[in-house]
Parts: structure tokens; sequence; C-alpha cells
């Protein structure tokens, strides 16, 4: 009776581990005094917990001297104590093995143990600590080793921790269950992680090269295939999903994944090639592209590159680009970087041209490709002398409200050789807002104060300049200048 009812306390799910631990002590001694004439008292402090070594060692001596199975159940508590399982199990075989009295106490404290691990696991793999939750998995499956749900977590936490291996692909391909490998090349995108990416990647190819094939084998080369996706090895990646799909040419799901890798760095490889082209780079652009070709065989858009690269090449005299432009089949892309392009290599008047055709249809631009047709188009009408050009892309310009001293200089010069004072004069100010702190913008406005008639002011924005730059020319002769024409308004009143 006594037994029985400590049993159902234990079971209790309000008392802590080392609580039951006791109790469950407790109970065996009880049981082991029905089996053995020994002193019982001398037992129970033997087995207090707040002395485990001195227990362990005591009872490993006795049981040597005179073995029973209550000392090998005691030893296997106070292993279980230590978490040390190992020696746990140990001790409890041994009691199994010559008795089955405490085959259920044995089970319940090897469960509680492997709870207590496990739920210690899955709470540090929801806080992102992989290692310690490996660990702790790997302490649950020694408490209880016979748990398949827990061994397929440690082998989760394994992979976040440290990057697969292939028998962990394999294992988690035959439980249909990849979606921690997943999660880990998401995690190991970012460039801290670059070592771990390679070390697994090196470790992958090196498993699957001459490996017998076996399912997760396609996964697996899917996998190293991405990682030298990530470090921007484009022909080793290819290589790698070709052989996932010799392996398993029948997934779909991967096929769909390595079509939209391709696809992603085609898309990257296209997106360079134009950048390079534009900033006059030919022979790198066509590399690029070459490579494009190779790693998505067939894309459009690689063969549209190669063809207006080498169209627009020929395109060097105004009439050609007009020609070129009447067509009228280059997207708002293409003609940026035509633009750019005419631009880097000096060739003001055809940049202007694609510039003017880019903004026919403003409203159909990007911001950033809006930006750059004003700039290409200032530079051009501000060659030819077309001031009112070149003050109406400013002001559109400036409207969006960034900092632009550079333009706001030039804005204002345009409206002071329109005699637009009082709005070149807020331009000049704010470019001085902005950071133009320089000496030849103070001069700017002391010509305003002149074309004003303001001489006093002319004087003052004279003699800050000559301040911080006494042997500037320019400086010293607006200073006489506004001085003499100060004398002369005097001597007329």
């Amino acid at each position: 009776m006594v037994f029985e009812r400590l049993r159902s306390i234990m079971g209790a799910s309000f008392l802590p581990l080392v609580s039951r631990i006791c109790l469950s002590l407790v109970a065996a001694t009880l049981v082991a005094s029905c089996a053995a004439p020994v002193d019982r008292t001398k037992q129970l402090l033997e087995l207090d917990l707040a002395h485990r070594q001195s227990a362990i060692e005591s009872l490993q001596k006795k049981q040597e001297a005179q073995p029973e199975p209550w000392r090998a159940y005691s030893l296997g508590v106070l292993y279980g104590a230590e978490a040390d399982y190992e020696n746990m199990n140990r001790w409890f075989q041994r009691c199994s093995s010559s008795v089955n009295t405490f085959d259920h106490d044995i089970e319940f404290i090897q469960l509680g143990h492997w709870h207590d691990e496990a739920l210690a696991g899955d709470q540090a793999a929801e806080a992102g600590d992989w290692m310690t939750a490996a660990m702790r998995f790997e302490n649950a499956l020694m408490a209880v080793p016979n748990k398949p749900e827990t061994r397929l977590r440690l082998v989760e936490a394994k992979v976040m921790a440290y990057g697969p291996h292939l028998e962990e692909i394999r294992t988690l391909a035959g439980d249909d269950q990849p979606q921690a490998l997943f999660r880990w090349l998401e995690k190991v995108k970012d460039q801290d992680w670059a070592q771990q990416r390679m070390e697994v990647q090196v470790r992958l190819a090196s498993q699957l090269r001459g490996a017998t094939r076996q399912n997760g084998d396609a996964l697996a080369a899917y996998i190293t295939g991405e990682l030298s996706r990530l470090d921007g090895d484009w022909m080793t990646m290819d290589q790698h999903f070709r052989s996932a799909k010799n392996l398993d040419s029948e997934n779909a799901t991967l096929r769909k994944q390595m079509k939209e890798a391709r696809a992603s760095v085609s898309g990257l490889l296209l997106k360079e090639s134009l950048v390079q082209w534009s900033g006059d780079q030919i022979p790198s652009a066509l590399a690029k592209l070459d490579t494009a070709e190779a790693v998505d065989p067939g894309r459009p858009e690689i063969f549209m590159a190669r063809r207006n690269i080498t169209a627009l090449e020929q395109a060097r005299t105004p009439s050609q680009v007009a020609e070129t432009l009447a067509v009228g089949d280059l997207d708002k892309r293409w003609l940026t970087f035509w633009m750019s392009r005419l631009y880097t290599r000096n060739q003001l008047r055809e940049a202007g041209m694609v510039a003017n055709e880019l903004l026919r249809y403003p409203e159909a631009l990007t911001t950033n490709q809006k930006s750059r047709a004003l700039r290409v188009r200032v530079a051009y009408s501000r060659s030819i002398g077309n001031l009112d050009q070149t003050r109406d892309d400013l002001r559109t310009l400036m409207a969006a409200g960034d900092p632009l001293p550079l333009e706001a200089v030039i804005l204002g010069d345009v409206l002071l050789a329109q005699s637009s004072y009082e709005e070149a004069r807020h331009w000049f100010e704010m470019a001085q807002s902005w950071g133009d702190d320089s000496v030849s913008l103070i001069l700017k406005k002391a010509r305003i104060a002149f074309s004003q008639d303001r001489f006093g002011e002319m004087e003052t924005l004279a003699l800050e300049a000559t301040e911080r730059e006494p042997d500037n020319e320019e400086a010293l002769e607006i200073l006489r200048h506004s001085r003499t024409l100060s004398l002369q308004a005097e001597a007329q009143k």
C-alpha cells in the first residue's frame, strides 16, 4: 500500500523532477527492505541527493562486495540526477537483469529525464540556440534511445547548428522533412556565414562523390549548388544542379527550385552586363552574357541583350541614333543604359537625344531613370545654350526636395543669366544650406546685389570673400567696385 501510494504521488505532474527522484529512492528503499535485512536508515542517508558523489562511491563499493538489485537501481537514480545517462542506463540494466521489481520505476525515471531534456531542447531551438538544442536532444536520446521524433529533432538541430552532412540530408528526406534544410539555407545567406557555407559545400561535394545513390542525394546536390550560388560560383552551381536533376529527374519541387535559382542568377548577370556595357566595359559585359547563357540556356532576354549591345554599338552618329530611336523597340531600361553609355563616351548630343526620348513619357519612368535623364538633358541643354530647357529641367529635379547643392548653384546661374534675381538668390542660399561654403557662391550673391543696386550688401559680401581668400582677384575687384559705387551713390544724395 505504501509503495503504491508513493507511485501515485511520483506520477503527479506538479512535482519537479528532483522531488520525483527523491520519492523514487524512498520507494526503492522500502521495496529493498522487503528483500534484504540491512540497516534501512543508513541506506536512506546514503541516497540523500545532497551528497550524490559520496553516495555513489559508497553504493558502488558495497555493490562490488555484495551485489543487490536495489543498489543497482539506486546507482541508476543517482547517475540520472547527475545527468550521466549512460551510467544511469547501465545500472538500470543491471538491476532489471536481476529482478523486474523496479522496471516500472526505471521507465518512469527514464521518461522524466527524457521529457526534461527534450523540453529544454525545444526551448533552446525556439530561442535560436541550436548548439544547446542539439546537446539537449542528445541527452534526451541517451536517457531514452528509442524516440524517433526526438532523433529527428536532433538531426534538425545539428543541421541548424553546424550545417548538414549527407546522412542527415538522407534522414530528413527519408522522413519527408526537408524544411530544416531550407531554414538553414535561409540562415546562411548572410555574409557572416560564408565560412560555414564553404565547409558544408566542400563536405557535401566530397561525400556525394562516388557514394552509392540513395534517397536524398538529389536534395544534397541541390543544396551544394545553392551554396555555390550564394557564393557567386555560377558554373559550379550549374554542375551540381545538373547532378541533382540526374539523381532525381522526377522531383518536380527540386526542378522548380533550380529553375527559379537559374533565372535569378541569369537576371543578376544580365543586369551586371548592362551596367558594365554602359560604363564602356564591353568585353566584360559580353562575358557576363556568356555566363548567363550557360547558367540559364535559352532565356530570350539574354539573346536580346547581345543583339541590342551589338546594334547600339554601331549607332554612333546623331543620324544613326535617331534611326535607332525611331524603330522604338527599346524599353525604358535599355534607353537608360544606352544614354549612360553615350554620356560616358562624351557623346553629349547623342545622349541628349536619348534623354529627350525617355522624357517624352516621364510618368513611365522610375525615379532613378527620370533623374538620370534630366541630368543628361541639363548637361546637353547647357552645352547648346538652351537656358529655358536647362532651367525647367533643373526645377523639375529640385522639386523632389532632395539636397542637391551643385544643381542648385547651376539653377541659380541660369536664373541670374535670365535676370530672375530673387529666385537665383533663393537657390544660392539653398546651396549654402546644403553645404556649399565656397567663396565663388558668395561672389555670385554679390553679383545679384550689384544687379539690384544693393551696393552695401555687395560690399559686405565682397569683404567676406576677401577675408577668406585675400588674394582672390574677383573678390578684390568686386570690393573695389562696390566701394566706388557706394561713394557715387552717397555723392548723389
